[in-house]
């Protein structure tokens, strides 16, 4: 068996048809959770991509990995992480190659093979494990007008102000308001890099108006279409060489994407505002296995990003290096039991990526199937802020319940404190 995973960046589930989304958004992903099995409670470990990468390629969260910053990302390119999942599958000769991977090297990638389709020409009669990155819902949002237009609403019609404003986010990276600064715009170096020809790093200060999330949808639906039709040609692909039926496909997504719930667009690492509220860690997840096997199946109950490599090892039959934090998603893909782990957690900085150095804000969450809890830290030990959401009666995450609900606040706290002191 083969193994495609495909993370796209900044995915948003609520915009894709599959997960409800009335407008015609991601046809070619709806055919694969129709097809394979969709998890509508996957959340991410993360708002900005670095530590959700590791979580998804090794299965550990947070306080495991402990990789979080550019600094954690300098000394883990120069000491490594030891073996992983991925050199166990290298081990057992298995190709472990993917678009962009190179700059995850210790996760145990092999080669930069950014043309899938030459990739499967050459990898027929060997088993692979491919792991695709593409950025097309990541800012900056510029879609090709035939991809913006069918997404606009007839009665949109922005001033020139709003145009402007648009245009900012059709070609600049960072978005964020007067009140913050970039490390980017510090001019800290990028440990990754100045990012590719369709996103690299740039900045501007901007303030939206509410007003302006038609545009701001539109271009990002458009995005999001964009990325479909990608799928839709490498599940082509695979099927002309006879390897669809072969190949696990996993869609997935490192983050979600704030659309100016909170005033603001884009993740940490692109609003410097950044949040665990629900749009920017809750992700998609499908899978889609070889010969149909669970077609058609919906798992309601939660998951995480940590949960994916221990379901691919369990099909590969692999033994993994290392415990895993996350579990097999199998027991709950063939309906076997719903008895599953009831918490799933995150960890950000305010700033993701582009914190400035000496940033030592954290924020966590925990988050069960009806409430999340988030605490926010200024610094080690110093002063903090708590927050408690009923996702069931208030999913925007709007009225703050912390003080209404002490039982269920101090269950919860004592959950996440538990989970901060083991990454410490």
């Amino acid at each position: 068996m083969n193994v495609l995973v495909i993370m796209n960046d900044a995915l948003r589930p609520d915009h894709m048809g599959c997960y409800g989304y009335p407008r015609n958004t991601t046809p070619n992903c709806d055919r694969l959770a129709a097809e394979g099995v969709r998890f509508e409670q996957c959340i991410a470990v993360s708002s900005h991509t670095f530590p959700p990468v590791v979580s998804i390629c090794t299965g550990r969260d947070t306080a495991s990995h402990g990789l979080m910053t550019p600094d954690d990302y300098a000394r883990w390119m120069k000491e490594g992480m030891g073996r992983t999942p991925l050199h166990a599958l290298a081990e057992r000769g298995m190709s472990v190659d993917g678009e962009l991977v190179m700059r995850w090297a210790p996760l145990g990638f092999k080669r930069d093979c950014n043309d899938f389709d030459e990739y499967v020409e050459t990898h027929r009669d060997r088993s692979w494990f491919y792991y695709a990155e593409p950025y097309p819902t990541h800012l900056p949002y510029n879609p090709p007008r035939a991809y913006y237009e069918p997404f606009v609403d007839e009665d949109f019609q922005p001033d020139e102000a709003a145009r402007e404003r648009l245009e900012i986010v059709r070609t600049r990276m960072i978005l964020h308001p007067p009140d913050v600064r970039a490390a980017m715009e510090a001019g800290v170096q990028d440990a990754i890099g100045d990012g590719d020809e369709a996103h690299k790093r740039s900045s501007a200060i901007v303030e939206f108006q509410p007003d302006d999330e038609p545009g701001v949808r539109a271009l990002y639906d458009g995005e999001v279409r964009v990325f479909d039709d990608m799928v839709g040609r490498w599940v082509e692909k695979l099927a002309a060489v006879d390897l669809l039926d072969e190949t696990l496909i996993v869609i997935v997504s490192d983050h979600g994407e704030e659309l100016l719930e909170r005033g603001h667009v884009g993740h940490t690492s692109c609003n410097l505002k950044g949040t665990l509220y629900d749009e920017c860690i809750r992700v998609p997840l499908i899978m889609r296995f070889p010969g149909g096997r669970a077609a058609g199946r919906v798992v309601k109950n939660q998951v995480s990003q940590i949960d994916i490599m221990p379901t691919i090892s369990e099909l590969l039959g692999l033994e993994p290096p290392s415990r895993f934090d996350g579990a097999s998603l199998m027991p709950l893909i063939e309906g076997k039991t719903d008895a599953f782990r009831a918490e799933a957690y995150a960890e950000t900085p305010p700033a993701g990526w582009q914190a400035l150095p000496g940033d030592r804000r954290r924020m966590w969450c925990v988050r069960t199937s009806d409430w999340k809890l988030i605490l926010r830290e200024e610094y080690p030990g110093g002063p903090r802020h708590t927050e408690l959401y009923d996702l069931v009666k208030d999913p925007g995450e709007r009225q703050d319940r912390f003080a209404a609900e002490p039982r269920i606040a101090d269950e919860l706290l004592t959950r996440i404190e538990t989970y901060v002191a083991r990454g410490r």
